[in-house]
């Protein structure tokens, strides 16, 4: 028998135990792994604890227990029949049966009565690869099936928008409720409900009443088959063919973590990364759909202004020689941050124009929401339309001169860099536009070939998006996350933090050495 001793003192499973870090520990075996919990857990937490997975369909960490897909069944000594795994607290000197034959036979009669009227329909759904119910199947299913009958079908709920994201197959639905759970215990909105009886049960929306709340794509993450897709990542790609990398959402300074899924240099999509002090399982329809504004011609070569007013490509040393000639002439220098930028841009960037050559730099974000995400505790709010504005602030220092250049004009300003063309959705208005092109010498980057900015400046310089990144952002908690590179930048783009580099070494280094 193999006796393993670990300790699990992870957050409560569901809002149906109230269970705090004072409980007293139990000591239980699990397919005889002795583990140590917090009493009072249930069975499929406590088995995580010795590496022992209890499937299940209708359980979710943050949701309340139901216990009826039935597919968590353990054997408990001294119990005289199986128990829902997910409806079972633990207690000390408790003995549970995870993986027998007598188990084994339960699952493989759920699974049989769940694909009694499941479509067959895996080579063109979205959740395969990603599906526990397949996973299962290929476990507990049978190669034949002992129903005869016609397969029950939902005609009219095929392939059904019920809201401005989601998309449902009610054919694929297991009756799990996890969406209805969503809805009615997380969002708080209630849109999800079984109808009809019986057989006949369906879960759908309430007549006049989408699915159309903040979150409401969330729940094609907690259903555990295709019911319920995103329309825009519908046919998009096969999970498989995709990479993954960590990351955390740019869209506000909630700082939801995220999984970035790509391919090929192209992002499909974001998916919440489960973080129970932030976002817990969860992610806005806002920030899991900002990848799409990245869905535009990129700024991938530099580009400088010539003489007679062409903005044309250029190389880099034809780029970084015009910074270094407008710096040479010397003057007022400002700078705007951005609250896109990470920590250790926003560091590199003071280093480099602050310190090293005297600018004025400060940094602004537009307001949004308030968007609301729910944490394993509490509820935060998001308010800033960036996700580091705190993380570039303790960085440079504070400084409202961004505010007085978009409204009252660069005027008097020799050089103007701006370290991200998208830092506000006001600088594609033509009025402010207008104000930072007064300065004398004006120096974008920018990830955006169509930003206004653009055309008006006499270096632009190819930024970065978030997929191309790699650092922390501080969330609106003080909280530093790390993100992760997905791919590296299009074209001739460099990060962000070797552009500083090259940056230092013309402007800084070379005019030390030639002193």
């Amino acid at each position: 028998m193999r006796v393993l001793v670990k300790t699990f003192t992870g957050p409560p499973p569901g809002p149906s135990f109230c269970i705090t870090q004072n409980n007293p520990m139990a000591k239980l075996t699990i397919d005889g792994i002795e583990v140590e919990v917090q009493d009072g857990i249930n069975v499929i937490e406590a088995a995580k604890a010795a590496d022992v997975h209890v499937p299940h369909f209708c359980y979710h960490p943050s949701l309340s227990v139901v216990g009826q897909c039935r597919m968590c069944l353990v054997e408990v000594d001294g119990m005289p029949k199986l128990q829902a795994g997910c409806a079972t607290p633990v207690k000390d000197g408790m003995k549970v049966h995870v993986w027998n034959e007598k188990v084994d036979k339960a699952r493989k009669g759920q699974m049989e009565f769940l694909l009694i009227n499941h479509p067959l329909d895996c080579p063109i759904c979205d959740k395969a690869g990603e599906c526990p119910l397949q996973d299962y199947a290929f476990n507990y299913g049978s190669v034949e099936s002992r129903y005869g009958e016609v397969k029950r079908t939902y005609p009219g709920m095929d392939r059904t928008p019920i809201g401005p994201h989601v998309v449902q197959n009610m054919n694929r639905c297991i009756h799990c409720t996890r969406c209805i759970r969503f809805t009615a215990e997380i969002s708080g909105t209630s849109e999800l409900a079984f109808f009809k009886r019986g057989a006949s049960t369906e879960v759908g929306v309430f007549a006049g009443t989408p699915l159309d709340n903040w979150m409401s794509a969330c729940v094609t993450d907690v259903c555990p088959t295709g019911a319920l897709t995103t329309r825009e990542f519908r046919f998009e790609s096969r999970v498989w063919n995709l990479d993954s990398a960590e990351s955390v959402c740019n869209g506000c300074d909630v700082g939801c973590n995220i999984f970035i899924g790509h391919r090929s240099g192209q992002v499909f999509r974001y998916r919440p990364r489960v973080n129970p002090e932030v976002n817990d399982h969860w992610l806005c329809d806002y920030g899991r759909f900002s990848y799409e504004r990245y869905d535009t011609d990129r700024v991938v070569v530099p580009k400088v202004r010539t003489d007679d007013d062409y903005l044309g490509i250029a190389a880099w040393s034809e780029a970084l020689d015009a910074i270094d000639a407008a710096f040479k002439r010397g003057g007022r220098i400002a700078v705007i941050a951005s609250a896109q930028m990470t920590n250790e841009e926003a560091a590199a960037a003071k280093r480099l124009f602050a310190d090293g050559l005297g600018a004025s730099i400060g940094v602004m974000v537009d307001p949004i929401g308030p968007i609301k995400m729910k944490s394993r505790t509490e509820w935060l709010v998001g308010t800033q339309a960036g996700p580091n504005l705190r993380g570039v602030e303790a960085a440079i220092g504070a400084n409202d001169n961004v505010e007085s250049l978009m409204t009252n004009g660069a005027d008097g300003i020799d050089i103007l860099y701006i370290c991200d063309a998208g830092f506000s959705e006001r600088a594609k208005d033509a009025a402010v536009v207008a104000n930072l092109r007064k300065a004398r010498f004006l120096v974008i980057q920018s990830w955006d070939a169509n930003h206004p900015l653009n055309d008006v400046a006499d270096v632009v310089l190819p930024g970065t998006i978030l997929a191309e990144k790699e650092g922390t952002f501080t969330n609106l908690q003080g909280r530093e996350q790390e993100i992760h590179q997905a791919y590296p930048p299009k074209g001739q783009a460099v990060s962000d933090l070797e552009l500083y580099r090259r940056l230092t070494a013309r402007l800084i280094t070379e005019k030390v050495n030639a002193a």
